[in-house]
């Protein structure tokens, strides 16, 4: 299904600090995206797990809102459309406008650690749910001094796991959320480091 009002999407590639500042948020968890003078505005915004984007179509000429990687299209819109869309998974969703490829964004939804210990392991949230048919997850990890990610969850459906590693030391993962119908992927979410010790 191409398109999906609620998008489940999974875990880390761009550091948080290298995104740029999260957009307002609305009460409700809800943050605007302005499309106006040819252009998103912000062109990248910070939502948490559950939490929506709305983009508010203010030019004359109509625009879309499209996931680079078929998770959603919002239709073509101009003065005075919205359109909304709830993020129910981790990842970072790059965008553009169908017309207008120049317009590009993105949104990144970091994954969620709810809790853990080195005796109980942590864990770890990157859905709201479990994945809609043609949606799955894939969870990567990799322990500091090291160069390899290893899969800790691939093409899973579930929202969470346990990350229980039998090393202490720092630890980071990252998720993201593959569209199986065009067998292609958002990138990874903003990594979360662990310490394990």
């Amino acid at each position: 299904m191409r398109v999906v009002r609620l998008l489940v999407v999974v875990l880390a590639t761009a550091l948080l600090s290298t995104a740029a500042p999260p957009a307002p948020v609305a009460a409700g968890g809800s943050t605007t995206v302005t499309v106006a003078s040819m252009t998103f505005s912000p062109s990248a915004v910070s939502v948490g797990l559950g939490e929506s984007v709305t983009w508010v179509f203010e030019d004359p000429t109509p625009h879309t809102a499209t996931s680079d990687q078929g998770f959603w299209d919002s239709g073509s819109h101009s003065s005075g459309g919205e359109w909304s869309l709830t993020f129910g998974s981790a990842g970072t969703f790059p965008y553009h406008c169908t017309p207008h490829p120049h317009m590009k964004a993105k949104v990144v939804v970091p994954f969620k650690v709810t809790g853990g210990s080195k005796i109980d392991g942590w864990k770890l949230r990157w859905a709201t749910g479990v994945a809609p048919e043609g949606l799955a997850y894939d969870v990567q990890y990799k322990r500091s001094g090291t160069s390899t990610w290893r899969s800790l969850r691939t093409d899973t459906a579930k929202a969470t796991g346990l990350f229980n590693p039998t090393r202490d030391g720092r630890y980071v993962v990252r998720a993201r959320t593959s569209n199986l119908v065009d067998e292609d992927e958002s990138s990874w979410s903003p990594m979360r480091t662990l310490a394990i010790d």
